[in-house]
């Protein structure tokens, strides 16, 4: 038989397939020391100690007599045999060997895996390995006792270091879904990591994702805000810092809020030399969603152009010399033909 121990995120165990859930155990105490046996995994441990965890105060007879009936339970209830679970002596052991797998054992093995490698192909491996592992905390059942808060602690702690290197890995193979995958995940565990939130936005930039980057930014600012201190960056700064890098970087025109657009245009106006255009469409025919046809502009502009909306109104910033406007003005009236609308139905200044 094969047995399979799940101790992350809800502890089960899966005998040939089947799944042994918390509300199968016919005993709850049997639940509980099977949980506290497989954190203790392959140690002997005193019955004392036992009697002293979950018979506190009890005759040691009376102990003995429930330790044993509790064992049979764990056995009947898992398919564990009584020679991988006994008591010998003063001393009740579980030994699980190669027939029970726990998933615990192997975070614990891919981790010393982790600290040795010097591949990259085997530790991007070991990293996966881990991340598919942790689904919640390790024994859950037992969120408040203090025999387990240490090594809870620990797999948490290399769990987040897992979330960080794998982010790292994706950036660097441009797999930008997977990174944000990676660290939206570790800020629920991470709130305060302003240096990830950092390169986070820095990523959504350069994406061309720039209300996203702004709500991630938010983000920051209000769990910074719970323990009274605030960022040390503004948004802004990223803008000034990285507009023209970013927006290079996109695969179209980027649509963004009015409040992102006005703060584009007024680091525009702050250049010594205007190289800027705005081009304002004004929609005439109501019946047009105007959020639809920016959308459908964007697809069709350059990169590095940056639109918003708002009422029937759409306006474009695109960086180019002012002496360029009547191309450009050109540029958006073919471009809204392109997506089916007729002369009638706008206005452009």
């Amino acid at each position: 038989m094969s047995i399979f121990v799940k101790t992350f995120g809800g502890t089960r165990v899966i005998k040939d397939g089947d799944f042994v859930n918390a509300r199968d155990w016919p005993s709850q105490k049997a639940f509980a020391l099977f949980r506290y046996l497989v954190f203790r995994g392959n140690e002997e441990v005193s019955v004392e100690e036992i009697y002293n965890l979950f018979w506190e105060g009890m005759d040691d007879t009376f102990a003995k007599s429930n330790l044993n009936t509790t064992l049979h339970i764990i056995r009947k209830t898992t398919g564990i045999t009584s020679e991988q679970l006994f008591v010998k002596g003063d001393l009740c052991c579980f030994f699980p060997g190669n027939e029970i797998t726990i998933d615990v054992d192997v975070f614990e093995e891919c981790h010393k895996s982790l600290m040795k490698t010097t591949s990259d192909t085997e530790r991007e491996k070991l990293l996966k390995k881990m991340f598919e592992i942790y689904t919640g905390p390790f024994l859950i059942e037992d969120i408040f006792a203090e025999w387990i808060q240490e090594i809870r602690e620990i797999y948490e702690s290399w769990y987040s270091d897992v979330l960080k290197e794998l982010f790292e890995l994706y950036l660097s193979k441009k797999d930008y879904n997977a990174a944000l995958e990676m660290v939206n995940v570790y800020f629920q565990r991470e709130p305060y990591d302003e240096d990830m939130y950092y390169r986070t936005i820095e990523v959504l930039l350069k994406k061309g994702e720039i209300t996203r980057a702004k709500r991630v930014y938010d983000r920051l600012s209000s769990h910074l805000m719970e323990i009274g201190i605030k960022p040390r960056l503004k948004f802004d700064d990223f803008l000034s810092k990285r507009s023209s890098e970013f927006m290079l970087n996109g695969n179209k025109a980027i649509v963004v809020d009015e409040k992102l657009f006005e703060k584009f245009l007024f680091l525009e106006s702050r250049r010594r030399e205007k190289s800027f255009v705005l081009v304002e469409v004004k929609l005439t025919d109501k019946s047009i969603n105007t959020e639809d046809v920016s959308q459908k502009v964007a697809f069709h502009l350059r990169k590095g152009d940056v639109i918003t909306f708002s009422g029937e109104t759409i306006r474009i910033l695109f960086h180019c010399p002012e002496q360029r406007r009547p191309t450009m003005e050109k540029r958006v009236v073919n471009t809204l033909e392109k997506i089916g609308l007729k002369k009638g139905q706008y206005e452009i200044s």
